[in-house]
C-alpha cells in the first residue's frame, strides 16, 4: 500500500510527540530518523536520503520547521513534508504537490493517512546520483 524501505525524517522538539510519532511509524515499518532541533536534522540529512519529513512548525532555535525544511531541500530536492503545528488552519505557503498539514494533537489515524498519501503523491521527481 505504501513505498516500502521509505525513510522518514522526524524533526520534533516535543520529545514525548516525537517518541510517540517514531514508535508509530516504526511499527508500520517504516525506518525513522529523529531529530529534537533543525541543526541536528540537516546534518542527519546530509548523509541519509528520506522521502519525508514530518516538521514541527513552532522549533526553538533561530530556524523554524519551514526554513530547515529549505535547508534540507538544498540536497533533497524531492523532499515530501509533512507539518505540524498548533494552528487549525493549512498555512497558504504550503506546496499542494509535497506538503501538507496536521494540527497538534493528532490522532494515530489521521498521522497515518497524511504518511501514506503524501508518499503516495505524485510530486517533483528528482533522483540524486
Amino acid at each position: 500500500m505504501y513505498p516500502k524501505n521509505s525513510e522518514i525524517l522526524i524533526i520534533e522538539s516535543e520529545a514525548r510527540r516525537r517518541q510517540q510519532t517514531e514508535r508509530l511509524l516504526a511499527e508500520e515499518g517504516f525506518a525513522v530518523s529523529v531529530a529534537a532541533e533543525g541543526l541536528t536534522a540537516i546534518r542527519i540529512a546530509a548523509h541519509r536520503r528520506f522521502a519525508l519529513a514530518i516538521v514541527a512548525l513552532d522549533l526553538p532555535g533561530t530556524l523554524d520547521g519551514a526554513a530547515i525544511l529549505r535547508q534540507i531541500r538544498l540536497r533533497q530536492p524531492w523532499l515530501k513534508a509533512l507539518f505540524v503545528g498548533a494552528a487549525t488552519a493549512r498555512p497558504r505557503w504550503l506546496d499542494p504537490e509535497r506538503e501538507d498539514f496536521i494540527a497538534a494533537p493528532m490522532h494515530r489515524r489521521d498521522l497515518l493517512g497524511c504518511v501514506f498519501e503524501l508518499l503516495q503523491r505524485k510530486g517533483l521527481r528528482i533522483h540524486a546520483g
